[in-house]
């Protein structure tokens, strides 16, 4: 009989205490009922005020029985499912990678010069992260500056659906986008009904650090409950410069801000998907940079993850992202250390993989070196098999001293699965290698990229839904034409 026996499947690793979360907690509290939020909406306002809040002028106050019963009514799974089947389960210890949105400027794959991103980026994007098998759901990258700038989002939306069938994470310019984003997903998933079940997307929105909600924000916060779009509101914080310099000033803040949010959210409808979001980081007080790369970003999301986990909420993470202007050894580094640091933090949605150039510029060829660092830490994260099996103790005895275990059926059923085979890292002698042509990461992952928008392509989408969506854009322009 074998009694008191603990077993870790997994690394263990942890920030906070729950004692330290509930400190957290407790101070972004005082924050919401002494120092309260700025609310700009009419609407959002009078929802506030009707259900106990504190309002003056446009300042909110929060009392915490509006925070705790928010917090009782949000539920602690989300499913996303893109074009096919339920794909995503947003709920404690599962950990998925993605991309974010938005970036203004893009790196070519071909010259490696910076450019504004096109609408071809978007498809490309789309396109090579269908493709990856580490990459679990996809976002724009970039803005398409080639389109009307006004319903760009819409455009984005339509690039991704046609050429990935995994589920996507959108931004919204403002309330009708949504709307109009939320009716082609709606087209996809053949009703409002069976998206509210199956949704294709998860917005991101958020409030203007320190403590401002804007009407765009809040708008998009109440039609995401209302239609139950999954939704997270997580400011993104620069601490020393639009928050406190320490890191726990800073949680407190965006701790306080997500909550506010959250019960704006709940109070429209109590149960629809909310994910909890702290998107922080440091400025760099030599450069006047928001920091990407580096530990500190990881440091705040690994905290972001504990205080999820303590509200028992799904939650925000980010990895795979660089200060570095290029794909190079600083790149590298820093996508290496922040996705097996986001695994370890337990985030549930990781987003900004592929983000070089402090976060203002996509890159293809960030996406695959990425990829490789998701396989990597897939495999760590796996942990030691302690089965009877795995210890292999009638083995040990059976090859005895001196023998060998190449030719083992054991080692044939089990090599695959207890090592990680990389597709781009080099494994060979230094003389296979030169024989090879000395070829360098960069150069392997180059031609990776190429191959995968030459030859790749998701299935297509019903000639019906394309139509569809084509009218529901149409239907947009005609407001600006």
């Amino acid at each position: 009989m074998q009694v008191n026996y603990q077993q870790y499947r997994t690394p263990q690793f942890t920030v906070l205490t729950e004692d330290q979360c509930r400190k957290i907690h407790y101070s972004s509290l005082e924050v919401l009922e002494r120092t309260g939020i700025q609310v700009i909406d009419e609407q959002a306002r009078a929802i506030y005020q009707q259900a106990g809040a504190l309002v003056r002028g446009d300042q909110v106050y929060l009392p915490a029985s509006l925070v705790e019963e928010a917090l009782r009514t949000a539920p602690g799974r989300i499913t996303l499912s893109g074009r096919g089947e339920r794909q995503l389960f947003l709920e404690e210890n599962s950990v998925y990678y993605g991309l974010g949105t938005d970036l203004p400027q893009f790196q070519d794959y071909q010259s490696g010069e910076y450019r504004e991103t096109l609408y071809q980026d978007i498809e490309n994007v789309a396109k090579v992260t269908d493709y990856l098998p580490g990459i679990d759901y996809v976002a724009s990258l970039g803005i398409a500056s080639d389109v009307n700038p006004e319903l760009a989002d819409l455009y984005h939306i339509k690039a991704m659906l046609e050429h990935t069938t995994k589920p996507l994470l959108m931004t919204a310019k403002d309330r009708d986008n949504l709307q109009g984003m939320i009716d082609i997903a709606a087209a996809v998933r053949g009703g409002y009904e069976e998206l509210r079940l199956d949704p294709v997307f998860l917005l991101y929105t958020e409030p203007i650090t320190p403590l401002k909600n804007s009407p765009e924000a809040h708008q998009k916060l109440m039609l995401a409950a209302e239609y139950e779009i999954p939704v997270t509101y997580a400011a993104g914080i620069s601490a020393g410069a639009t928050a406190p310099v320490t890191f726990a000033g800073t949680l407190v803040m965006g701790n306080a801000e997500c909550l506010g949010g959250l019960v704006l959210h709940q109070l429209v409808n109590p149960g629809a998907p909310f994910m909890y979001g702290i998107v922080a980081g440091v400025m760099d007080m030599k450069t006047t940079i928001a920091v990407y790369g580096g530990p500190e970003v990881p440091l705040y999301f690994c905290a972001a993850g504990e205080l999820s986990r303590f509200y028992g909420l799904p939650s925000f993470g980010q990895a795979g992202n660089t200060d570095a202007g290029t794909v190079d050894l600083q790149a590298a580094i820093d996508a290496a250390f922040s996705i097996l640091v986001a695994a370890h933090s337990g985030t549930n949605l990781v987003h900004d993989v592929g983000y070089i150039g402090n976060g203002l510029v996509g890159s293809l060829e960030m996406l695959v070196l990425c990829d490789e660092c998701i396989g990597m830490t897939e495999r760590f994260m796996q942990g030691i098999d302690l089965s009877e099996e795995a210890l292999a103790v009638e083995l040990i005895d059976e090859v005895g001293p001196g023998g060998n275990y190449l030719s083992t059926d054991h080692t044939l059923k089990n090599f695959k699965k207890e090592t990680w085979y990389p597709r781009y890292l080099n494994r060979n002698s230094y003389k296979e290698w030169e024989k090879g042509g000395q070829k360098e990461v960069k150069e392997k992952i180059k031609a990776e990229v190429r191959k995968i928008l030459k030859d790749h392509q998701a299935p297509a989408l019903d000639k019906a839904v394309q139509k569809e969506i084509d009218g529901i854009i149409a239907s947009h322009e005609e407001k600006y034409s």
